[in-house]
């Protein structure tokens, strides 16, 4: 899907020089998409060079870029926001994470509508996993496998991994299966739903990391064609319009008695299917490249536009003296949620 031409160039930082250098004013036309795609592996990956991927190949103005570009916009990953890089003069908008808020930037994306604070927030969906094998369709309305994708010691909540909650599931005929350990095949692990037929996620995190998380994998789910049992995050939460969207659980309790309805009701279960495949559709990569792209197009060159009107003395002055300001804001906002993430409060106590 081509996109229209957008107003001003854009330029995409990545820091990963020795991985990414060969895109760095390639030929386009050489490059092929699906296997840069498959290298993606990291949060400033996705919002710095896979986002350049998915916008150059929909013809848009777009560079990848070591260093914020003088007098230009450049979008930066959070863990790409250098305060050494001295960006005053370049229009940079963040990419926050599942981190601290930036605050040396003119604008920022956000992950969750739960991080949208300001006027200058803008909340844009993750690109959906790469390469997604969907579910094997001819599993039907079966539920013998649930899948956690992810690292179960560290990001499962305690009851959900307890030898009496992985009894219960055996006893109603469910296996609990996880991603591997090993970086390489959990890569692979993550974007294959072929054999999975629910997909569990309640994260071991603070409250306050909670908000920051972003509903990929909710999203996710939906593109692979499998029920989702999810904690109760607000990301998941601000997307749901129906109870066919997925089933929230704060107990293994919850989660017992949600599979066992889907295992029970068939009927519900293709439901279920039916409406998280329809709903994917919203998460497509096409559908965030157009979100993305009116972005581009509407506030952040509206803001752009009003950055570069602004005076000789404004320029000289009052940008340096900003970023000062800034960067006091972005060391508190670290700090403030280093300290929130290690001791905040928890829904599941360890």
């Amino acid at each position: 899907m081509k996109l229209e031409p957008l107003k001003y160039p854009v330029y995409f930082l990545t820091k990963d020089v020795d991985r990414w250098q060969h895109l760095f004013n390639a030929d386009f036309s050489t490059v092929d998409l699906n296997t840069e795609l498959r290298k993606i592996a990291s949060g400033n990956d996705i919002w710095g060079v896979q986002t350049y991927l998915q916008l150059k190949s929909r013809g848009l103005d777009v560079h990848l870029v070591s260093r914020p570009i003088r007098g230009k916009i450049c979008i930066a990953p959070y863990h790409f926001l250098y305060i050494k890089d001295f960006a005053f003069n370049s229009y940079v908008v963040g990419s926050q994470l599942d981190s601290a808020r930036p605050e040396i930037c003119e604008q920022r994306t956000v992950l969750s509508p739960a991080c949208l604070h300001t006027q200058e927030d803008f909340f844009i969906p993750q690109w959906p996993q790469t390469n997604l094998i969907p579910r094997d369709q001819s599993r039907g309305t079966r539920l013998d496998v649930l899948d956690f994708k992810g690292d179960v010691a560290y990001n499962l909540a305690k009851p959900f991994k307890s030898p009496e909650f992985l009894a219960r599931l055996e006893e109603i005929g469910i296996r609990f299966v996880h991603s591997s350990v090993d970086p390489v095949q959990r890569l692979i692990d993550f974007a294959d739903y072929t054999q999975s037929d629910a997909i569990i996620a309640v994260r071991n995190i603070t409250n306050t990391d909670l908000n920051l998380k972003p509903p990929i994998k909710l999203i996710n789910a939906w593109h692979g064609g499998c029920p989702a049992i999810l904690g109760p995050e607000p990301s998941f939460q601000a997307l749901r319009k129906s109870e066919l969207d997925y089933f929230e659980v704060r107990s293994p309790e919850d989660a017992i008695a949600a599979l066992q309805k889907l295992k029970e009701m068939p009927n519900l279960y293709q439901a279920v299917v039916e409406n998280g495949l329809m709903r994917a559709q919203e998460f497509s990569p096409d559908s965030i490249a157009s979100k993305w792209h009116d972005l581009l197009q509407g506030p952040i060159a509206w803001g752009y536009e009003r950055w570069l009107r602004q005076s000789p003395v404004e320029k000289s002055i009052g940008r340096p003296l900003r970023f000062v300001k800034r960067t006091l804001a972005h060391r508190k906002a670290i700090k403030d949620y280093i300290r929130q993430r290690d001791f905040g409060e928890r829904l599941f106590a360890e």
